[in-house]
């Protein structure tokens, strides 16, 4: 297949009211000239986006308010989007995450998670799957996964164990879909500066955070040339190669230490 033409096609983002999904759906407008259908819980939010969308680029969008972790949302906005246009690309983006103790997280919040990052992410691709297939236009889907779904991260482990069913579960799909019309891309991220890791136990670690704004551009050009995994920065490139030569439980517990002791400086946590 070839690359990707994004201008004057329909790209659904969910996830998109802020952080990585809002920079997204920032340079899908400016740069590649595609037309939006947003989707999060903030209405507000998506509303201002979008009226900033329009003013700027003359963007055409579509805004859906909706709460991912209920699958007859998902449901309901694909619907939507279906009776609204012909969709050629989607970005998976929305998800959850918590950083400290596992037991620290309640049996709701983790619930919650599993039905944000893993379920609703599923039933996108069961739904927009067969609808771009059918479309015959050669369109892609961007699934937006993390570094820590490549290697264990104590102290996010719920949302490590999230990601890697994202991770082996979009890289399988790219086969499979490969030969039917329809690329799947997976993007795994290591820690990115957003609203999401702006909290103080964050601190000792914002020397890792990459920037939102070149993390969305590789982003979107790992979606538009049709790739299978793109780990975006240099350091995270390095360190994923890094992973696989040396023992997984010795880097696992590097990063463990690390987080440790970040948490302990900003939360009271006893090391």
């Amino acid at each position: 297949m070839k690359n990707m033409n994004l201008s004057g096609k329909w790209v659904l983002v969910t996830g998109a009211s802020s952080g990585l999904g809002a920079e997204m759906a920032r340079q899908l407008a400016a740069l590649h000239g595609a037309r939006l259908i947003l989707v999060a819980r903030r209405q507000e939010r998506l509303e201002t986006l979008a009226q900033e969308l329009r003013l700027r680029h003359g963007t055409e969008v579509l805004t859906l308010t909706a709460d991912l972790s209920d699958l007859a949302e998902v449901e309901r906005v694909v619907t939507a989007a279906q009776a609204h246009c012909t969709l050629y690309a989607a970005i998976l983006n929305a998800g959850a995450t918590h950083f400290g103790h596992h037991d620290e997280l309640s049996w709701e919040g983790f619930s919650r998670m599993l039905q944000l990052n893993v379920q609703s992410t599923a039933r996108f691709l069961h739904l927009l799957l067969p609808l771009l297939e059918q479309s015959r236009e050669q369109g892609g889907i961007l699934v937006v996964a993390s570094l820590a779904g490549l290697t264990p991260v104590a102290y996010q482990s719920a949302y490590s164990g999230t990601k890697g069913f994202l991770v082996n579960y979009a890289c399988s799909l790219h086969h499979e879909m490969r030969t039917r019309g329809v690329s799947i891309t997976t993007f795994a991220p290591g820690g990115i500066a957003t609203e999401m890791t702006e909290g103080e136990r964050f601190n000792d670690l914002r020397a890792w955070l990459v920037p939102v704004g070149p993390c969305a551009r590789i982003a979107l050009e790992g979606l538009r040339k049709r790739k299978y995994l793109v780990v975006p920065g240099l350091i995270y490139r390095w360190g994923s190669v890094v992973t696989r030569l040396l023992p997984q439980s010795f880097v696992v517990g590097q990063v463990a230490a690390q987080y440790r002791r970040s948490l302990s400086k900003h939360s009271g946590t006893q090391t």
